[in-house]
């Protein structure tokens, strides 16, 4: 999914946007770091759990996400305090993501390490 597919998948998700973030690879790809993406991965509040359920038929994965949908899947996390607003969405904060990607055993993550670097370097992000 390029920018503007993610964009509107967001916009169609039934739930309030304060009350999800989203995650890994839509949140580089919504930052311009990645062109493209291949899901949404979302982390969503307990009152953002309930409007999923109420909107959709989620099952729930051995990992604890939730299967939205074909294209969205979600975590219910409370600690999405921890974001970033872009534009009109909520993104994972970008320490957290890199911290997850520096420790994570999957190639996919380890190549985009040094991209992520970057984009913090460039745009002048100081860890708090």
């Amino acid at each position: 999914m390029k920018r503007n597919e993610v964009e509107k998948i967001i916009e169609n998700v039934k739930a309030d946007k304060e009350e999800f973030v989203v995650l890994s690879s839509c949140s580089l790809v919504l930052r311009g770091i990645l062109d493209e993406a291949k899901d949404l991965d979302i982390a969503v509040t307990r009152k953002g759990l309930e409007q999923l359920s109420k909107n959709y038929k989620l099952k729930r994965k051995p990992n604890g996400f939730y299967i939205v949908t074909d294209t969205i899947e979600c975590v219910e996390d409370e600690m999405i305090g921890k974001r970033e607003k872009i534009g009109k969405y909520y993104l994972q904060d970008i320490f957290d993501y890199l911290d997850f990607i520096e420790n994570s055993g999957r190639e996919k993550d380890k190549e985009r390490v040094e991209l992520v670097k970057k984009y913090i370097i460039e745009n002048n992000y100081v860890r708090k």
